[in-house]
């Protein structure tokens, strides 16, 4: 669908500003308070009109710059392929306006001393597809689903996103970027060239996608300065198409409702003197969380929460004794006080909390874990095969409160196992032939222990506790 630029509707500006002359104030909202004027309706004039576009209409067709694409708004048709060019001295490819403003961009670091590569720009649907489909084989769909986009829902497919990192490949695709030279210049640079980080940290209830500091997306320069003051942390907010997910909605409906009588800004505190989240439409509903301070509501709007002004909500509906969830207390109960739990998920233990910290091992799918002691941040200290670190909690289920069994417990109601020597420094793989990947080399000498499984000449054996199959040949 077709979309005017911003720079086209200078009579609709005009119209649109008489028409609100008789309800908005002269000083914008974002003014600081006077004596004479607290208001805190939104002034529509005074919002750069790409917004206000924007949140009229969102960009479908897919030729265009501005085009509009995640889970929830695939591409049509879904194998679009754009024209490309080579980015110069790469062989990353995008789309010729992107390609232009990132060769900008990459000259203005490099004077500032700091050089960009770029790592990946632009995949057409069946590469898209070979790498969601590698990764769900890897980690599950649930995860993959997080790191890796459904062909024909992809960015990368329109040729206007590129990934990019340090010329050194210092934390290449990982969250550690972000406090690379590279990942802090364009963090704060990008939206001078037209890109903007499209998955940043703490909103993937929102994008859908893990947190990438690696990965921006190209909107032209006049859209991404109006997304960068605009205060949106995305591109969802941005369109007012964030959401959120069903079980918060509900619980903040039950607390009651209430529905704006002008563009109204949603602010960090109860008061004019607060920073600007968002600003609601007139006319929207707003779900009341239940605090109320100096005739301010704290509400949920876009997946946001913030204090409005009451003077510009009606329909207010919100009961006096909100209900308590005692489920919610009792399953954090359970999973505080749990001692083991199962991944869901092929599973990374980092040594501290979060993503910006090293991988210790990845935890197969299914396998239970040792629960060592209190979760911090949503992440749990753990237990597997004799390393301890940090699991992030949203793939873990089946807390017990029982440890998992030993491995003396467990050789106990097991049949007495042999053994053999190696003769070789020998790999073990993870299946039955060379074909498969090594899990570790078992030094020449050693002894392992067959777990009695067999199959053409390869053995299945234990050693230094990995499990997997070794050459006969090499075993005495």
């Amino acid at each position: 669908m077709k979309q005017p630029r911003a720079l086209k509707v200078p009579l609709a500006a005009t119209i649109s500003a008489a028409l609100m002359a008789t309800l908005l104030p002269l000083a914008p909202a974002n003014a600081a308070p006077t004596a004479t004027s607290t208001t805190e309706i939104a002034q529509t004039v005074s919002v750069d009109s790409a917004v206000q576009i924007a949140a009229k209409k969102i960009q479908r067709n897919p030729s265009k710059t501005d085009v509009f694409v995640n889970k929830k708004y695939p591409l049509s048709p879904k194998k679009y392929a754009p024209k490309t060019v080579a980015v110069k001295g790469t062989n990353v490819r995008l789309k010729s306006s992107a390609a232009t403003a990132y060769s900008k961009m990459v000259k203005a670091a490099a004077k500032d001393g700091v050089h960009i590569r770029a790592v990946s720009g632009y995949r057409s649907y069946a590469r898209q597809a070979e790498l969601y489909n590698y990764y769900t084989r890897i980690y599950g769909q649930s995860y993959a689903s997080k790191i890796s986009a459904v062909p024909g829902t992809s960015e990368h497919q329109t040729g206007l996103a590129i990934d990019v990192g340090n010329r050194n490949s210092e934390c290449g695709l990982q969250a550690c970027f972000a406090n690379t030279p590279v990942g802090k210049w364009v963090a704060k640079n990008a939206h001078k060239y037209g890109f903007i980080l499209r998955y940043p940290k703490g909103q993937e209830s929102v994008t859908g996608y893990s947190y990438e500091p690696w990965h921006f997306r190209y909107l032209g320069t006049s859209l991404a300065k109006s997304y960068k003051n605009s205060g949106a942390k995305t591109l969802e907010a941005y369109y007012g198409v964030a959401g959120s997910k069903s079980k918060d909605t509900s619980t903040k409906k039950s607390m009651g409702t209430a529905k704006t009588t002008a563009n109204l800004n949603m602010r960090s505190g109860a008061g004019t003197n607060n920073r600007v989240l968002l600003t609601i439409p007139r006319g929207k509903s707003v779900q009341l969380t239940g605090s109320k301070k100096s005739g301010w509501y704290e509400v949920r709007y876009s997946s946001k929460t913030g204090w409005v002004s009451g003077k510009y909500l009606s329909n207010v509906s919100m009961p006096s004794t909100p209900k308590k969830k005692e489920s919610s207390k009792d399953n954090k109960s359970k999973s505080t006080q749990a001692k083991s739990a199962k991944t869901t998920a092929n599973l990374n233990m980092r040594a501290g909390v979060g993503t910006g910290h090293r991988v210790v091992l990845t935890i197969p799918r299914g396998k239970q874990v040792t629960i060592t002691g209190s979760k911090k941040s949503g992440w749990y200290p753990v237990k597997y095969s004799g390393k301890s670190g940090w699991v992030s909690g949203q793939y873990l289920n089946n807390f017990s409160n029982s440890a998992p069994k030993s491995n003396s417990q467990k050789q106990k109601s097991s049949p007495k196992s042999s053994t053999k020597k190696t003769v070789a420094n020998l790999n073990m793989r993870s299946g039955a032939g060379t074909n498969h990947r090594v899990v570790l080399t078992i030094p020449k000498g050693k002894k392992v222990t067959l777990t009695g499984s067999k199959k053409s000449g390869w053995y299945k054996v234990k050693y230094s506790s990995k499990t997997g199959w070794v050459s006969g040949k090499y075993l005495r």
